[in-house]
């Protein structure tokens, strides 16, 4: 099961640049890079904001043209038909892991 902060960890001591922003249909998109070392191409990272409750929160980040809510709905698509289609062993399985 996938969450974001591992993931974002494999990042650690490299710098973060927003390059600007941008309305879509689904809300706000503050559009950065990461900036790699000795002149790396550098990542670009975009992250979708929605408001909830008169607040804006990361609904969605994209890395590098990967959006890590597709991608966790997947494999919560998988571990949910691997274990007969029934939802409760998902559950389980994230309650487990909290």
């Amino acid at each position: 099961m996938m969450i974001y902060g591992p993931r974002l960890a494999d990042y650690r001591g490299q710098g973060l640049r927003v390059m600007g922003k941008r309305l879509d249909s689904s809300g706000l998109v503050v559009m950065s890079e990461i900036v790699r070392p000795q002149g790396a191409v550098p990542i670009p990272v975009d992250w979708r904001l929605s408001v909830c409750d008169g607040l804006y929160k990361v609904s969605d980040i994209v890395i590098d043209g990967i959006s890590m809510a597709a991608t966790q709905r997947s494999e919560f698509g998988q571990m949910i038909q691997r274990n007969g289609g029934r939802v409760e062993s998902l559950l389980a399985i994230m309650r487990q892991r909290r």
